[in-house]
């Protein structure tokens, strides 16, 4: 079962242009892959026992699982120049920042929920092709 969810994400990465039409590598990815699937699971478990992960209050107009995904985003932020993004997708067993944040945030029920994901969205998956590795 674990092995199928391990081609499934490969399947996933190896479908992400990053330039051009260069995609991942899902297999060269795939460990640090399936680590920002659990991470981004945990961190999101960790912050629904907080006080503010609890709250149904809105700030600025944003619930908090609203605030909860950009901030989680923003981590990845960064920027390379094609010839960098080049040799990265080439060499480096890390999926490239921005794929870092899309691949889990899709495959994440919490993410569509916080902003009613519906069809049509580039982010959309239909329930069936969400991965679920933990």
């Amino acid at each position: 079962m674990f092995d199928e969810k391990v081609k499934q994400i490969q399947q996933l990465y190896d479908g992400f242009v990053v330039l051009d039409a260069m995609h991942l590598n899902g297999k060269l990815t795939s460990g640090e892959n399936i680590a920002h699937f659990g991470g981004l699971a945990i961190a999101y478990d960790a912050f629904k026992m907080t006080q503010q992960g609890q709250s149904a209050s809105k700030t600025d107009g944003f619930t908090s699982d609203q605030r909860f995904f950009p901030a989680f985003a923003q981590l990845w932020r960064s920027k390379y120049t094609d010839a960098i993004m080049r040799m990265l997708v080439n060499t480096d067993t890390h999926s490239t920042p921005a794929w870092r944040v899309i691949g889990p945030l899709m495959n994440f029920e919490p993410f569509y929920k916080a902003f009613n994901v519906q069809p049509g969205s580039k982010m959309y998956l239909q329930a069936k092709d969400i991965i679920k590795i933990w």
